[in-house]
């Protein structure tokens, strides 16, 4: 008996290696390869691998229809390039009920690539001598050219509008050397040139001006405009207005002897002057090829002129502009150690999901996002952020359609979870968040943990945060967010969790900006915001590190650290009921800010059927589950909710504080319990930044029950599981 089971056990086995799979399938696991040089009828053993993640799939779906078993498919290194989506689709591409792996064999490096690498042989010295003329001498011997055609690359994009509240969409043709962004040709390089004088703001979309008509202003005196053979083709980009709301332009026409400017179409909120930011820059201009990775594309001869770096290894150009990867209405699935680069869209779509794993996986050089939870919504104009209906694998409309819609429900699914991975050099921004219903209250539990998202703002500036996190119950823990001129983390919806997070160099260009920031909905309650570190936030104008704004309420704000947290560490603007304790705040000009600004300016957001009215009623605040979870909200209107009550600062920790409030203090009282001083008050080390409070700090003495903040704890540690 024993000599037949041994045979029948040398049976299955051979079975299962002919069958192309490992034998870890007869322990409960079948491994499946994939090579980028793979033949197309592999089987998809180590030694025949797949040719493809979808060839890999089909494999995958045979081997366990007979038999479930759970999946991995393991990716050997190398470059695999996406002229197309990949999808796992419940139902077409893949069946949940079989838990499935994508990764990376070992510490292999498998890339996903939504381009194309360019040969070395089509980089070539510009051929067109009437084109090379435009050049400028001193950059014209530099610059080189790229046949588009001979490339295979007949699809560049369109240049369109983008900015503060304008849809999202692919980038055009992007071109990527030594892995690093290039820059469309501009001027000025690494500035901006005032607006000098608005002779007509154009139309104003913001206040429902729909006759389309751009406008018009003057510029500083320089010469350098006169160059531009054909500034019709140019586009400028900047803070026209606000300082809040970047936006991109055509140009119709530049008459160099007056330097006026007109637009083709008009900005979001017109154009302004008198203030620092209201300022210029142009680009698309072959003429400032000037530094090494500018480029510009002729539509024309479909030829591609660009400045090479000193040492050029590899130049990429973007081609794909749907999302690389789409993963709907699957569960138990895990991405590892993957690569997504190159790409004109975002890197990966996920909707009605349910414990997806993303762990590990690094995306660089993407048009938009790196990842994307939800629908999106596809817009009826796609210069205007009115309207639109919601719509997989896009982004569109959506952060202005949630401001409007604030119980709309994208579909995000429950339990994903984004961990391990590095986000950088894309678009719009790192990851959009979502999961949970804000009528029920009922939980996402989605989560971003353990990830590095920095430089998520080449294209848009303002408000494509590194992380958008709506819905209810969704986290954000150690995570390190930076390097942006804008917000790092965009908060909507209820009881989400903020922790363990450092974020850095935000804010570093606008104005009027957070670093985390939320507001104008009283029912978006129940958020704590603990154990951050937010530093070196803020650069050229007035920045905050929490931006409570337009009477947003009920945010708890314990155990973090504010040091040169921007003009403000804690802004609230009208709201009520968020508490700040146990904080430390070091070397930041006002620890708050508090105003009544709905009894002033903003008075209109509680009219009656105005916007705080609208909100309210859309998640039946004075019913449950909202009655009950958050109790005063139910009697929002009995309590004078122009006044900004039950704010509290307590137990605080003030280390050469200029002042701290900004605002009549009577409104944010300031307690006795808090320590404030000019000294250093027992940190470990002041002058090097180690915060730790020593044993014989004075805090303890003058807070006898404040809580040591879990400094070690916080923000990212590289961390990977390998495959095998």
């Amino acid at each position: 008996m024993k000599r037949a089971c041994f045979f029948s056990f040398v049976l299955l086995s051979m079975l299962l290696l002919n069958s192309g799979f490992s034998t870890a399938h007869a322990q409960g696991i079948i491994k499946i390869f994939v090579s980028a040089h793979g033949k197309p009828n592999a089987s998809g053993s180590k030694k025949d691998p797949a040719g493809s993640i979808s060839s890999a799939l089909e494999i995958a779906k045979e081997a366990t229809a007979a038999n479930p078993r759970a999946i991995s498919i393991l990716l050997r290194e190398g470059t695999y390039f996406l002229d197309h989506t990949l999808e796992l689709v419940q139902g077409k591409t893949w069946d949940s009920a079989v838990p499935l792996t994508i990764a990376a064999y070992g510490k292999e490096k498998a890339v996903l690539h939504g381009g194309s690498v360019v040969r070395p042989d089509l980089i070539k010295e510009v051929s067109d001598k009437s084109f090379a003329a435009r050049f400028s001498p001193e950059a014209a011997k530099r610059i080189r050219q790229i046949n588009l055609k001979e490339a295979g690359i007949s699809n560049t994009g369109k240049l369109h509008a983008f900015g503060f509240s304008r849809p999202m969409s692919p980038s055009w043709l992007e071109i990527f050397i030594n892995d690093q962004p290039g820059k469309l040709a501009r001027w000025p390089n690494d500035s901006t040139v005032l607006i000098k004088a608005v002779l007509d703001s154009g139309s104003m979309p913001r206040w429902g001006d729909k006759s389309n008509r751009g406008g018009k202003f003057t510029y500083a005196d320089t010469k350098r405009p006169s160059r531009w053979k054909d500034p019709g083709k140019a586009w400028i980009a900047g803070y026209f207005k606000w300082g809040y709301a970047d936006d991109a332009v055509q140009l119709n026409n530049i008459d160099t002897l007056k330097s006026v400017i007109t637009t083709q179409s008009p900005s979001y909120y017109g154009f302004g002057s008198g203030k620092p930011w209201r300022a210029w820059y142009a680009y698309n201009l072959p003429e400032e090829i000037d530094l090494a990775g500018e480029y510009y594309v002729d539509e024309e001869s479909k030829m591609l002129y660009f400045m090479p770096a000193d040492s050029l290894k590899k130049v990429e150009i973007s081609v794909l502009e749907t999302p690389m990867m789409a993963i709907e209405g699957v569960s138990h699935v895990t991405l590892r150690n993957l690569y997504f680069t190159c790409s004109r869209g975002m890197g990966i779509s996920m909707e009605r999901t349910t414990a997806v794993l993303i762990d590990g996986c690094t995306f660089s050089n993407l048009g938009m996002m790196g990842i994307y939870m939800g629908k999106g919504i596809q817009p009826e104009d796609p210069a205007s952020n009115i309207g639109g209906t919601p719509a997989s694998r896009t982004a569109g409309n959506i952060v202005q359609y949630v401001y409007e819609h604030s119980t709309f429900d994208r579909e995000a699914g429950t339990k994903n979870g984004i961990v391990n991975c590095e986000i950088y050099n894309t678009g719009s921004g790192g990851i959009y968040m979502s999961g949970g219903n804000r009528l029920s209250l009922e939980a996402g539990d989605n989560y971003v943990n353990n990830c590095s998202i920095h430089d998520f703002t080449r294209i848009e500036k303002t408000y494509r945060p590194g992380i958008w996190i709506t819905g209810v119950g969704n986290s954000i823990t150690h995570c390190d967010v930076y390097n942006s001129p804008s917000v790092g983390i965009f908060l909507h919806g209820n009881n989400h969790l903020i922790e363990y997070n450092n974020l850095h160099d935000l804010g570093t260009d606008a104005d009027d900006m957070g670093a985390l920031y939320f507001g104008r909905n009283p029912s978006e309650l129940g958020n704590v915001t603990r154990y951050n570190y937010f530093h070196h936030i803020g650069g050229k104008h007035k920045t905050m590190a929490i931006y409570h704004d337009d009477g947003a309420c009920g945010m708890q704000v314990y155990g973090n650290l504010f040091y040169q947290a921007g003009t403000v560490a804690g802004f609230i603007g009208g709201g009520r009921d968020n508490v700040y304790t146990n904080n430390i705040f070091i070397y930041t000009r006002f620890a708050t800010h508090i105003d009544e600004r709905l009894k002033d300016w903003a008075k209109a957001m509680l009219v009656k059927d105005g916007l705080y009215q609208q909100r309210l009623e859309a998640v039946n605040f004075n019913k449950a589950p909202y009655a009950i979870r958050y109790p005063r909200l139910a009697k929002y209107w009995d309590d004078d909710p122009a006044i900004p009550k039950r704010n509290t600062f307590s137990k605080n920790v003030l280390v050469n504080i200029a002042d701290t409030t900004e605002g009549k203090a009577a409104w944010l009282p300031f307690l006795k319990d808090n320590y404030v001083t000019k000294k250093d008050p027992g940190f470990k080390d002041y002058v090097n930044g180690d915060f730790r409070l020593k044993h014989k700090s004075e805090v303890w003495r003058w807070i006898t029950d404040f809580k040591a903040l879990p400094l070690k704890k916080i923000g990212y540690r590289y961390k990977r599981n390998f495959a095998r």
